[in-house]
């Protein structure tokens, strides 16, 4: 993305003994450093259940269903109930198994002011239980990527 490789990039370590809020919470005490310029990027997948995993370019019913819960719930900036997943019934319980690679949302989301925008540049569930999703936050210049 960044040939001349002249971009700050903060790289976070996840702390899985936090509850969910935790990580949101995090998200917003970085939104100072978007203002300085500095891209973050998350990493990880909306629906990551490897137990599913089925080898060919399909999707559950649950993951699909989830996967476009969460996407909603996003573009109505409904943070509270993406922060408490685990209340969001059966389809949630299937998608997200163990929370590693759900929490790089909450940090992104955490980032994301009123007003600001969200797009979508990759929408798919694959292998029966990936989510692939993956959306970007901008306003004013500010970039925040979230990759899956």
């Amino acid at each position: 993305m960044f040939p001349l490789a002249d971009i700050p990039v903060v790289q976070l370590s996840l702390d899985r003994s936090k509850p969910p809020a935790f990580h949101y919470g995090l998200g917003k005490s970085l939104r100072e450093l978007r203002k300085r310029g500095i891209l973050i990027v998350g990493s990880g997948n909306i629906v990551h259940n490897l137990g599913a995993v089925v080898w060919q370019d399909t999707a559950h019913d649950w993951a699909l269903d989830f996967d476009s819960q969460i996407k909603r719930l996003i573009v109505s900036h409904q943070h509270d109930a993406i922060i408490h997943y685990d209340r969001l019934g059966d389809a949630a319980k299937a998608s997200v198994p163990t929370a590693e690679h759900f929490l790089p949302l909450l940090y992104i989301l955490g980032l994301q002011e009123t007003g600001e925008e969200v797009t979508f540049f990759t929408e798919k569930v694959t292998l029966g239980a990936i989510s692939m999703t993956s959306l970007q936050v901008a306003e004013n210049g500010h970039k925040t990527f979230i990759n899956w």
